[in-house]
């Protein structure tokens, strides 16, 4: 007998749960009737990641229009604003050269310019093939005193010293010629 109790007891106790379970189901179908009723009976509007991308650069591309529009504004208003100015302008006209004198300092630096072209340019004239002898010629000069300077007995007991002084001279040499 006792095993009968002790099986009685324990589908009392499931079905007991049961019950819990479906109260419980119950309460919670009711709590969702109630917040439904406390919301609008319009459908819910469900929007894709794509639709809701497109909305905020539409914002963003209205907002950088807004903008815009505020800095023209901006910048009209500075632009319709004129400075009124203070005092005689007539030292400052003195100061400044006469529309002559520019035109005669223009004419003067065009006609100097043709000339300094020809003293500038020798090696447009040449030819290819004497532009090209010409480069070779100071290819083989530069390797020459790379190759003197690597057998001089100074060069090797102190190069710094022995490269500072070739190039001040090299400088020396290029002021001359100017």
């Amino acid at each position: 007998m006792a095993k009968t109790k002790k099986n009685i007891r324990a589908k009392a106790k499931g079905a007991v749960g049961v019950a819990k379970q479906k109260a419980q189901d119950v309460q919670a179908q009711l709590n969702k009737s109630e917040r439904l009723l406390h919301k609008t009976l319009t459908p819910k509007k469900t929007t894709t990641k794509k639709e809701k991308s497109a909305l905020k650069h539409k914002k963003l591309l209205q907002r950088f229009a807004d903008s815009r529009k505020e800095r023209k504004k901006d910048q009209s208003g500075k632009k319709g604003e004129k400075k009124t100015v203070v005092g005689d302008l007539k030292p400052l006209r003195d100061a400044l050269p006469s529309l002559s004198d520019l035109y005669k300092l223009v004419k003067s630096k065009s006609k100097d310019a043709p000339e300094l072209k020809a003293l500038t340019e020798p090696e447009a004239q040449l030819s290819v093939k004497q532009k090209i002898k010409q480069k070779r010629a100071d290819m083989v000069n530069r390797v020459k005193s790379f190759e003197k300077l690597v057998k001089d007995k100074n060069f090797k007991q102190n190069p710094r010293s022995v490269i500072g002084s070739l190039v001040r001279n090299k400088y020396q040499t290029m002021e001359e010629d100017e």
